[in-house]
């Protein structure tokens, strides 16, 4: 998941991103199980980033979520908001996994 992250990063930082992108990104994300383990942490990512609040009962199915944020993305006029947001979710995401990588590297080394 770490090199996909790096490509979503990497397309976030152009100027003009269309929005068939941004959805297949935030598809990738949200049906990642490594980024999301639970359905719980979509819904603090949706409101932290898109601003959106559903009812709980969308939140049972990831496709579900995916199918509403992709209705509310190309609903949405305001790109450069939640680009921003997204970026640096994006970016966060990448240090905690460098970060973790790390950490299981550096658990070894003394046994070498």
């Amino acid at each position: 998941m770490y090199k996909e992250l790096i490509l979503f990063r990497n397309e976030l930082k152009n100027k003009s991103i269309p929005k068939y992108k941004i959805i297949g990104i935030v598809s990738e994300l949200l049906l990642s199980r490594q980024i999301f383990l639970k359905n719980a942490d979509i819904e603090e990512f949706l409101s932290e980033v898109f601003g959106l609040k559903f009812k709980t009962y969308l939140f049972k199915s990831r496709t579900m979520v995916v199918a509403r944020v992709t209705k509310e993305i190309i609903a949405m006029e305001k790109d450069n908001e939640y680009k921003n947001k997204l970026y640096k979710f994006v970016q966060g995401k990448i240090d905690e996994l460098k970060d973790n990588e790390k950490k299981e590297k550096n658990q070894f080394d003394g046994w070498i």
